[in-house]
């Protein structure tokens, strides 16, 4: 099999881009590459490491924040997000975290209603503010640190 091939079913069978894939070339792997004519012989000298992937590139942190300044924005900030979805963005959230800590026994039933109440109020500007709060107010049956 020719390595454009080769190359081509490793990438599907390890479910990344062809340029990815790299296949390592000594005079002891060039029989088993050429003898690799089914998608089970190219998975078999994927397990041997002797065809592998290449790890993702990606940007550094300051790549990916360049670009977005003001020079950059078109519309006010309104615009680029509403306040509408930022609103609703957040009170998703904050609905899906009392009805997690419900179903895990951090919080009691019978306080459901108040709470909820609050939240459609208003009242937490995050969750951070709303787990400040249960802990303040001794709402909490036992520690919600790992609830996510």
């Amino acid at each position: 099999m020719n390595s454009i091939s080769l190359r081509r079913i490793a990438a599907e069978i390890m479910k990344i881009g062809r340029n990815r894939v790299r296949i390592t070339s000594t005079n002891d792997t060039k029989e088993s590459l050429s003898g690799a004519m089914t998608r089970a012989d190219v998975a078999g000298l994927i397990k041997e490491k002797i065809v592998y992937s290449v790890p993702v590139k990606g940007r550094r942190k300051k790549e990916r924040r360049k670009g977005n300044g003001p020079g950059k924005r078109k519309g006010t900030s309104n615009a680029r997000m509403p306040e509408k979805e930022a609103w609703m963005k957040r009170i998703r959230a904050l609905r899906k975290y009392l009805n997690k800590l419900i179903d895990g026994q951090y919080v009691d039933k019978s306080n459901k209603r108040m709470l909820y109440l609050k939240l459609k109020g208003g009242y937490y500007r995050s969750k951070a503010a709303f787990y400040a709060y249960l802990k303040d107010n001794n709402l909490l049956l036992k520690d919600a640190k790992e609830v996510k």
